[in-house]
């Protein structure tokens, strides 16, 4: 397996760790009970950055697609007078195999290799009512953000027979401060945005997104789009990760 191809493939996981920081909206008007909302959605993002290397990223939603083995990402929010709590979560598992040929002097020898890629991200917190007239309301929030990425690589030559087995996995925690809010257009369309900042494990970690929404009878429909960047230090064969793509969602009030 060729050095950029395995870099590739060890970079897909954090594609779903964007799906990191977007809070539904929880059902609206103050109660002596807490309201809950949830929802499922898909983030088509592109991966963008460098590593520690010196090589450029540069991976597109088709290959993880093409690759992904398990996915699964939603929020969950629950809220009550000007409070709100919220977590975001993605979990990936991708998977890849690949056959090439080594030359050792003269001989040539088939070598086949097989990589398992799991990577989990959240984003949760608490958001504090600040701004609500008009149509329009806004929360301070304050949390925290975790990424943890796991790989295993398997490197076998069947001709000698010989394998090699290589895993690494590191985990990275950031505390993130920002704001959430709501904009009302009518009794069906609404926008919602979000953005964070911080730090902690990552010399610098941001995000930012916007969505429009419809309210159905029973469920909201979101589309929307959404940036997320981490700057780090030292983690594992990055120097630097974003996010990007398209968002599209089903909130389900329960």
């Amino acid at each position: 397996m060729r050095l950029d191809r395995i870099q590739k493939f060890v970079a897909i996981p954090a594609i779903a760790l964007t799906l990191s920081g977007a809070p539904v909206s929880a059902q609206d008007g103050s109660s002596d009970s807490w309201k809950l909302g949830a929802e499922l959605y898909f983030w088509g993002a592109s991966l963008g950055g460098s590593t520690t290397s010196g090589g450029d990223i540069d991976i597109g939603i088709d290959d993880l697609i093409e690759n992904l083995k398990f996915g699964a990402m939603g929020t969950l929010a629950a809220q009550k007078d000007d409070w709100t709590l919220f977590a975001d979560m993605i979990y990936l598992d991708v998977g890849d195999s690949s056959s090439t040929t080594a030359t050792i002097g003269p001989i040539a020898l088939p070598v086949s290799a097989s990589i398992d890629l799991k990577g989990f991200i959240t984003t949760a917190g608490v958001g504090y009512r600040v701004y609500d007239q008009g149509g329009t309301s806004i929360d301070a929030t304050g949390g925290i953000r975790y990424l943890w990425l796991d790989a295993t690589l398997d490197v076998s030559v069947p001709s000698i027979p010989r394998s090699v087995r290589e895993e690494e996995s590191g985990s990275n925690w950031d505390a993130v401060v920002g704001f959430r809010g709501k904009t009302d257009l009518n009794d069906k369309w609404y926008l919602t945005y979000y953005g964070d900042i911080g730090a902690g494990d990552s010399d610098l970690t941001w995000q930012a997104f916007a969505a429009v929404n419809y309210r159905l009878e029973r469920v909201d429909l979101s589309l929307g789009y959404r940036y997320l960047d981490w700057e780090f230090d030292d983690y594992g064969p990055f120097n630097d990760l974003n996010l990007s793509g398209m968002f599209a969602g089903v909130k389900i009030p329960f």
